[in-house]
């Protein structure tokens, strides 16, 4: 498996393309630790990743392109270095798949489109970038691993309950309605019960490694489903305010939220 050698800083900092992302400097981010980035963060911050992963070929294609033109340019990760991987961890029981990602398997494949039929989809060969970043960092053996952006089911989505009571199935990643990328509506853009089953597989799978999972205030507070998933000793929530904290040195002053 690809692996590197990281020198003295302990520390990747996976960033996620959610729009919770708008509201933290992430160009701080450079210097203070390993950056990995995923899909389109080139087209805002060509400069700031030190890795960027995509996973879905007409992304891949695209980052490629402006990687070989010969810009400042990250090591960029497709497809194939995740293919002698999956999410299953040998002795794995039915039981062992949160409620949320049965519930998932059903409703995405029960619509009309497929003839009214359930279908059922197999999550332990999907691949997304965000949490094949998390991955590939935890697996280069660095000792922390920040994530950040990543909303998944988000704010104003439907798994999150707004303060007003209101709610949307709306996409909330920076890069909606955007070349490569599913439009603000998309099925695609929601229910991302895989993406929270893929990081408890990785929290599992890679003990010795600290993962720190970072969102809005509003968002921690609010998205019950964490609790389900986050289940693992090796995995702290916190807010953008202690990622400030992390990167001026002030880790000791971080109190980790209690799901």
């Amino acid at each position: 498996m690809w692996r590197i050698l990281w020198g003295l800083m302990d520390t990747a900092f996976v960033i996620g393309n959610g729009e919770s992302r708008n509201i933290f400097p992430i160009e701080t981010l450079k210097g203070k630790g390993h950056v990995w980035g995923c899909n389109a963060i080139y087209r805002d911050y060509p400069k700031l990743c030190d890795h960027i992963v995509a996973v879905n070929p007409p992304m891949y294609e695209e980052l490629a392109k402006w990687h070989n033109n010969g810009k400042e340019s990250p090591q960029i990760h497709g497809l194939e270095d995740t293919v002698n991987w999956n999410w299953v961890i040998k002795g794995d029981k039915d039981t062992d798949v949160p409620d949320g990602l049965k519930l998932y398997k059903i409703w995405r494949g029960g619509t009309t489109k497929n003839g009214g039929k359930i279908r059922t989809l197999d999550f332990s060969e999907a691949k997304g970038s965000g949490t094949c970043a998390v991955v590939l960092a935890a697996e280069s053996g660095i000792k922390n691993v920040v994530i950040l952006a990543f909303d998944i089911l988000g704010a104003n989505q439907w798994e999150y309950a707004a303060r007003d009571g209101s709610s949307s199935r709306e996409q909330n990643n920076i890069y909606k309605n955007t070349e490569n990328y599913p439009s603000r509506i998309s099925m695609k853009a929601y229910l991302k019960f895989e993406w929270m089953y893929h990081l408890r597989q990785t929290f599992r799978r890679y003990q010795k490694t600290n993962f720190h999972f970072i969102n809005r205030r509003e968002y921690i507070e609010y998205n019950h489903f964490l609790k389900g998933y986050f289940d693992q000793p090796n995995i702290k929530v916190g807010t953008y305010g202690d990622l400030q904290r992390w990167i001026v040195g002030e880790r000791d002053k971080i109190q980790w939220w209690d799901l």
